[in-house]
């Protein structure tokens, strides 16, 4: 039986890993020069509807659904932001807008997790003793040419306390 802490960790790692990655480029980009987001899904058979939907959508920094929006909306969810320059024009010639809509309830209570149930997923960070951080999620590509995250321990593993990874709740 695989160690149900090690994966819900290594599924930590990695959310954690595409969320800091998406607030980089946020954080990189001047808000003045560029006010707009696309999002970006990896669309193959691995790919939900909502993200399927959700693909190529404009949204804007402004847009009260930005946060929401920016981070992964499920386990394995493969969203990235892209910044639009304000300048920027669309293949048509014009300004380039914002378009995002909410996508329905219905796609968002199938697919979205962590979108509606947000405190369950909570525990979901990266864990860290008051000593520091308690591993290292390191980036590997595996035989299939995947990409990974292998997590090398710090200190001893343990079980966090409170801690029940989503498939045991």
């Amino acid at each position: 039986m695989p160690n149900l802490l090690n994966t819900a960790l290594s599924l930590t790692a990695s959310l954690t890993v595409q969320m800091l990655e998406n607030d980089a480029r946020v954080s990189a980009l001047p808000e003045g020069d560029f006010p707009y987001f696309e999002i970006m899904e990896e669309i193959d058979e691995r790919s939900c509807d909502l993200c399927a939907e959700m693909d190529g959508m404009i949204i804007s920094r402004e847009d009260p659904d930005f946060d929401e929006a920016r981070n992964p909306a499920h386990i394995n969810c493969r969203r990235i932001l892209v910044g639009i320059a304000a300048d920027e024009t669309g293949p048509d010639g014009n300004p380039t807008e914002p378009d995002y809509e909410r996508p329905s309830q219905d796609l968002i209570d199938k697919h979205g997790h962590f979108m509606v149930d947000k405190e369950r997923y909570a525990p979901l960070r990266i864990p860290a003793q008051p000593e520091g951080r308690d591993f290292i999620a390191i980036p590997t590509i595996d035989k299939n040419g995947k990409k990974r995250l292998k997590l090398n321990w710090r200190i001893p593993e343990y079980d966090l306390p409170g801690y029940f990874p989503p498939e045991l709740v």
